[in-house]
């Protein structure tokens, strides 16, 4: 079977693969961190579950930022949550955008978390990296990724040529690949999204959702599942393995409710159409989004392609005026009774 560094050694560009590598080590040493849980506070008494995470998250930016010590290659670092860069290299040819730990309310439950990035290519590395450097649109990423921390630590990736994923091999510490050219399916009868902001759902998404929830007897013709589990990483993976669509729309929320645009957002809606899949706004490709800053939030649709273009008709159609009721047989909204 194909190691990540084998897979790595075939790249064209020496550079890249030596951060692609470097990446990796880090997400290795973040997994062996996150499988340990509380046991990483050397505490005296009994850390709270928020102590323990916090620590996580702040354990994998420093695992990243070890790795990366002396790396010529890399001009900044940027996490996710923070306002400031980190210079690397004066003169390096790359940036970085990484989300350390996204989604860590599931590790309450011991449910599984992710980390996703993404690999610039600077306009000028001739000049001091500066943080305008980063404000690029998805559509200048070289490579992008997410790992998974769960029963199995997984890593997709993908250098603009289809996505790759790779399994953690724990008894020799290398990523072996066995997800080659992962393609999202055409179809599949399930979507994510929090029910429990339901209330504050755009008529688009309440539209679609309700279409789902009527199954068989509604507009779509078959039955749906639905899925949630609080981690924009851990959706993008399932959608890549299993399709259907993933959703977290504004819901007008103060907070920090919608998804990081360049430390997550764009990584993932890469990942989805290098996989034959799309990642959009409700209104446009996630990809064309031009951030404003590094804090740059979007709402985030990502998933089978059709899936996508659907729910982007329904946001036109509203924006229009030419929402439709949805069809269901005799009563739905309707009684047997004239007014």
């Amino acid at each position: 079977m194909i190691t990540l560094t084998q897979y790595l050694l075939g790249m064209p560009e020496t550079a890249h693969a030596t951060l692609l590598s470097k990446l990796a080590v880090a997400v290795k040493l973040t997994a062996a961190a996150a499988s340990r849980g509380p046991l990483i506070l050397d505490s005296a008494r009994q850390p709270s579950q928020r102590e323990v995470n916090r620590s996580l998250r702040r354990l994998a930016g420093q695992v990243l930022l070890a790795q990366f010590q002396g790396c010529e290659q890399l001009a900044g670092i940027s996490f996710a949550g923070q306002p400031d860069i980190l210079l690397g290299g004066e003169h390096g040819r790359y940036l970085i955008l990484f989300d350390a730990m996204h989604g860590m309310s599931n590790l309450n439950d011991n449910l599984p978390v992710g980390s996703a990035f993404s690999i610039l290519e600077r306009p000028d590395p001739s000049r001091l990296c500066l943080v305008e450097d980063f404000l690029q649109p998805g559509t200048r990423q070289v490579s992008a990724g997410i790992a998974l921390f769960g029963p199995r630590t997984i890593c997709a990736l993908t250098t603009g040529d289809g996505v790759d994923g790779f399994t953690l091999d724990r008894d020799v510490g290398n990523f072996v690949l066995t997800h080659p050219q992962l393609r999202i399916p055409d179809e599949s009868p399930v979507f994510a999204i929090d029910a429990s902001q339901a209330p504050r759902w755009p008529a688009a998404v309440a539209r679609y959702v309700a279409e789902c929830t009527l199954g068989s007897d509604g507009p779509r013709g078959h039955d749906f599942h639905m899925r949630w589990n609080a981690s924009a990483v851990v959706g993008a993976y399932r959608v890549l393995n299993s399709g259907g669509l993933f959703l977290a729309p504004d819901t007008q929320r103060t907070g920090d409710w919608l998804a990081p645009l360049l430390h997550t957002a764009a990584p993932l809606a890469f990942l989805a159409e290098q996989a034959g899949g799309r990642a959009s706004t409700g209104t446009e490709r996630v990809l064309d989004v031009v951030p404003s800053g590094l804090d740059a939030r979007v709402p985030l649709f990502l998933g089978s392609a059709a899936e996508v273009t659907r729910l982007e008709r329904y946001f036109a159609e509203h924006a229009a005026g030419q929402d439709r009721e949805y069809s269901h047989p005799l009563f739905h909204h309707r009684t047997l009774f004239a007014d």
